[in-house]
């Protein structure tokens, strides 16, 4: 993925918007209710499981197609950060299978359902929370996103503990952390060394 390549940009652009949108919409479609605690899209898409492996590719997909655009937009490489946005991507396909499981006590397929939704939470914040801390002498501005990135993440905790386990904690968060990388990303506001020359 080259970050000055015109069709690449472009795709990465359309992409990040259809699934801000698909993200933001479906927590509402068949009558499901965000703020209920059975309306998570794990739970409302038991029996669609289409819908979910959409957003997975969709949503997930394009948070960790955006997250290798801006380590290349900075010129970084590092095995580490790719690992753990690589693992993110993985932990979401754990999700995907352990759909559908009861939720009445902690059987096996539940308990692997919030590890690997955990793994995924921790492998996307992980990925860009620590590219700025690492890399923050290279850029006047790292700091600042590195402080971005954790109040999305305190926003994920905040809504996990006000309101409890509902689609708002996926909703919100989430779409918080596209928009944070659609501004890095694509938008002069933050610029790479080469662009400031």
């Amino acid at each position: 993925m080259k970050c000055n390549n015109k069709n690449t940009r472009t795709f990465l652009i359309v992409y990040s918007v259809i699934s801000f949108i698909y993200g933001l919409v479906l927590p509402f479609c068949y009558g499901n209710n965000p703020l209920s605690p059975t309306g998570t899209l794990s739970l409302m898409c038991e029996d669609r499981k289409f819908l979910f492996v959409l957003w997975a590719i969709l949503v997930v997909g394009g948070i960790v197609l955006n997250i290798q655009y801006m380590y290349k937009k900075f010129g970084i490489r590092n095995t580490f950060l790719n690992f753990l946005n690589i693992l993110s991507l993985v932990s979401m396909a754990g999700v995907t299978i352990t759909l559908k499981h009861p939720i009445d006590s902690w059987n096996p397929k539940r308990v692997v359902h919030w590890i690997t939704t955990g793994l995924y939470i921790v492998g996307v914040f992980a990925a860009i929370a620590l590219f700025f801390l690492i890399y923050r002498n290279t850029h006047k501005s790292f700091i600042f996103l590195f402080i971005c990135v954790v109040a999305i993440l305190l926003t994920f905790i905040l809504i996990f503990a006000v309101v409890g386990k509902s689609a708002l904690m996926e909703m919100i968060p989430i779409a918080m952390l596209q928009i944070f990388l659609f501004v890095i990303n694509f938008t002069p506001l933050i610029k790479t060394k080469q662009s400031e020359q």
